[in-house]
């Protein structure tokens, strides 16, 4: 078998029918429409389809589009229909205004002009006109203006832009400006009224001050800061430095005190002194230096008054106080300057106690003296004076004297001494009296007998003889003694009693002690004047004496005859010589020569005395 090839050629065109037209709107924002729904042909072949295209654009411009299909089939014949594609614009145009616009107001007016408002950005297929209601001048603030873009369908749209006019020229103040300045604290100026005017129309004007403390409440800044403001907010601000300084020391109110010399307890208070200052209270403080003089009481204060203001700022007053102290210490207790007193009821000097203006009793000196113009040798009124010399730490003295007139009365003490027998000896008056008796008296005897000798103090009765008044166990005799003497500015008187008596002798009575005168010669010249009987003349006895002449007549004769002889006892006999008989011897005196004598001594128990006297007279 040989293979035949049989060619079979397909030479027909396969068949289509292409959709209907279709009509749609250009896609938003474009002046083209793009995926458009085309719809699909119809086709036919013979054999087989192969395939359908068209020539369709990915996008279609506005108008008509012709969309041409081509069927194909598997023997590469071909068929072709054709369907319109029209693209209506209905879609607005876009538009983008250009971004909002700020300017400032032109130079020295409320509005702008020239604005850029630049352009604005449109799209859209067809040919566009672009307009704008933007006036020629804008005001201040916020203008809307409105653009319009219109395509060539009559599609239009608007965008608006905001043109902002801003006032950016601020308010001035109208008045001339208060500069920097430093015043006194006291001459701070008033705030300046100030005004200020705009552009835009009117601007206000605020105020403000602010305080800057400094080193003290009177020392620091004002900043004074005005504020002009317009209706747009702007600003303009005027500041205004006002140093503030207190330079001016506080001043003293009235009259000041004055230097002054004050005793020393009167020194005054310190005054309370006010001062006045610019700017502030002032306090016065007070301080006082004292600078001691020559003593304690004699100083000098200088007394300082400071007047401080609040920033430290000073004025003194200094008053010089001179303390002197003058005035002596004074007595605070009473007495009397004078007084009459006896010299036995003198006081005691009174205990006087002093004051003085300024110093304390530790500081007062009292020095007492006591003069007494006795003199124990003069025996008159006399005068004590008390002197208080009193001075203080100053030195400041005064004497104050108390006078006693003294009358010299006398005091009289009576003493008893111890009795004394006169063979005792001598007896020292002295120990008689106290031991505190003052020794430099006088002695005199009062009574007694004289013959017992006193001489100062010394008293002799030892010279005593015994007679018929002064005999043992007779009681003796009774001697009183005045001692004067001075004691305590008075006379004292001691009288002393003191009884001397023979009790301590033995009588001499027997026959040789009696003593016989052997001549008289009462011739007056007081030698053996009489005829005496002596040595027994204090035995007490009588006797009996007879006298005879040579030729046995009786010339005297006595029955109680005296005893004793002037010499002893201070008595004498009773016969002188003289005779009864007138007629014997001349003026009754016996003639001179030799007589006898007879003595009888009755009760004396001795023999009868015999013997010769002799009488004479030369």
């Amino acid at each position: 078998v040989v293979p035949q090839n049989v060619i079979i050629d397909d030479v027909t065109d396969p068949t289509i029918i292409c959709p209907s037209d279709v009509s749609v709107n250009v896609d938003a924002g474009s002046c083209e429409a793009s995926s458009v729904n085309l719809g699909t042909p119809t086709t036919d072949d013979n054999c087989s389809v192969a395939s359908v295209v068209n020539d369709a654009p990915v996008s279609y411009p506005l108008g008509d589009t012709t969309v041409t299909w081509t069927v194909t089939d598997g023997s590469g014949n071909t068929a072709i229909c054709t369907q319109t594609v029209t693209v209506t614009d209905d879609a607005d145009p876009t538009i983008s205004c250009p971004i909002d616009v700020t300017v400032n107001v032109d130079a020295g007016l409320c509005t702008a002009t020239n604005v850029d408002l630049g352009t604005p950005s449109a799209s859209d297929c067809t040919t566009l006109t672009i307009s704008n209601d933007a006036p020629t001048s804008f005001p201040q603030g916020d203008t809307v203006v409105t653009w319009t873009v219109t395509d060539e369908a009559g599609n239009s749209v608007t965008c608006t832009q905001v043109v902002t006019v801003l006032d950016d020229i601020n308010p001035t103040f109208v008045e001339a400006l208060p500069a920097d300045t430093t015043v006194e604290c006291s001459e701070i100026p008033d705030a300046e009224v100030l005004t200020a005017t705009d552009n835009c129309g009117a601007a206000e004007v605020t105020f403000a001050e602010e305080r800057i403390d400094g080193s003290c409440v009177s020392n620091y800044t004002l900043v004074r800061t005005w504020t002009a403001t317009d209706a747009s907010g702007l600003t303009t601000v005027h500041t205004q430095n006002i140093t503030v300084q207190d330079t001016t020391r506080p001043e003293f109110e009235g009259t000041l005190p004055g230097d002054i010399t004050v005793e020393c307890d009167a020194v005054p208070n310190a005054a309370t002194l006010t001062a006045t200052d610019n700017c502030s209270d002032a306090n016065v403080s007070v301080s006082d230096v004292i600078t001691n003089g020559d003593c304690a009481n004699n100083y000098t204060i200088e007394r300082t008054w400071v007047a401080t203001d609040a920033c430290g700022l000073i004025t003194s007053h200094t008053q010089t106080i001179t303390v002197r102290d003058t005035t002596a210490p004074v007595p605070t207790t009473t007495f009397e300057d004078t007084i009459d007193v006896s010299c036995a009821d003198i006081p005691d000097a009174p205990e006087l106690e002093f004051s003085d203006n300024c110093s304390n009793s530790s500081g007062i000196t009292v020095v007492f003296e006591e003069t007494n113009s006795f003199d124990e040798n003069v025996l008159v009124d006399y005068q004590i004076i008390r002197t208080w010399t009193v001075t203080d730490e100053c030195a400041n003295q005064e004497i104050y004297t108390q006078t006693l007139n003294v009358s010299l009365d006398e005091i009289i003490t009576d003493v008893i001494a111890p009795d004394w027998c006169y063979k005792e000896g001598i007896v020292d008056l002295n120990g008689t009296l106290g031991d505190d008796v003052n020794p430099n008296g006088t002695w005199e005897l009062l009574e007694g007998d004289p013959v017992a000798t006193l001489t100062d103090n010394i008293f002799d009765p030892t010279v005593l003889e015994l007679s018929e008044d002064f005999l043992p166990k007779d009681g003796g005799i009774d001697y009183r003694f005045r001692y004067t003497t001075t004691e305590d500015g008075c006379i004292s008187i001691y009288e002393v009693t003191m009884n001397i008596h023979a009790d301590c002798d033995v009588l001499p009575c027997g026959e040789n002690d009696i003593v016989i005168s052997k001549a008289i010669t009462p011739n007056g010249d007081g030698f053996n004047e009489t005829f005496d009987i002596a040595g027994i003349d204090l035995c007490g006895f009588t006797a009996n004496v007879q006298i005879f002449n040579r030729w046995g007549a009786l010339v005297y004769s006595s029955n109680n005859y005296t005893l004793g002889s002037i010499k002893t006892s201070g008595s004498k006999g009773d016969w002188d010589g003289s005779s009864p008989k007138s007629s014997i011897g001349n003026a009754g005196k016996l003639p001179n020569g030799t007589y006898y004598y007879i003595i009888n001594l009755e009760n004396s128990g001795l023999k009868p005395l015999t013997g010769p006297i002799y009488v004479g007279t030369k």
